[in-house]
């Protein structure tokens, strides 16, 4: 949860990361805390004295710049209702995620594109794969995933194998998926140069 950069800090989101990071490092500082959760140091102070006040943690002193953090049974029993509520949550959002790619689909599925390539091996082509084969009511079969980088042609993703341009005709397909946000566009003209039929290239992102 420390590196997350797309969920906003909530009040119970900082509970939960305040509590967290005490439990894995009592010498942990303020200044430590705050850098991690993004917030100014006298708020992470205010929330530790309310934390203390609730007895979700104890303070040891030691000097006036040293002082070790615990959390207490309570503040342990605390943090793991925080973390299933934010499991609970994140599998919400999860889901609608998933359901929403899985319409897109579901869509060019209908259209007639049983067999596609994807094209671009990144983290997007990974969201797409994983929604294909996990998907219980989308049929459509990733043949194979195109890219440039010839860093990884020859690898895979899954079982799915990393392909360059000059291999797309090896492999029957019905289109072509581009399966890249930053390179889309760049995609979409490189198949256009190459010759490569315009009703058979797939945008999940719009150019």
């Amino acid at each position: 949860m420390s590196d997350n950069q797309f969920f906003k800090p909530t009040v119970l989101y900082k509970e939960y990361m305040i509590l967290d990071m005490i439990e894995k490092n009592s010498n942990i500082t303020q200044r430590e805390m705050s850098k991690t959760i993004g917030i100014a140091v006298s708020m992470i102070n205010d929330y530790l004295n309310i934390y203390e006040k609730d007895k979700l943690i104890k303070r040891k002193k030691h000097s006036t710049k040293t002082v070790e953090y615990f959390v207490t049974k309570k503040g342990s029993e605390r943090k793991k209702v925080l973390n299933i509520s934010y499991l609970s949550a994140s599998q919400q959002l999860y889901n609608s995620a998933k359901e929403n790619i899985e319409t897109f689909l579901i869509q060019i599925e209908n259209k007639g594109f049983k067999n596609i390539l994807l094209y671009g091996a990144g983290e997007v082509c990974e969201i797409l794969l994983n929604a294909i084969k996990s998907s219980k009511i989308v049929s459509i079969k990733a043949q194979a995933i195109v890219d440039d980088n010839i860093d990884k042609i020859g690898n895979k993703i899954g079982s799915t194998s990393i392909i360059s341009r000059d291999s797309i005709n090896d492999y029957q397909h019905d289109g072509i998926l581009i399966s890249s946000y930053t390179n889309n566009e760049s995609i979409y003209n490189k198949l256009m140069q190459a010759g490569y039929s315009k009703d058979k290239i797939i945008q999940f992102f719009s150019l």
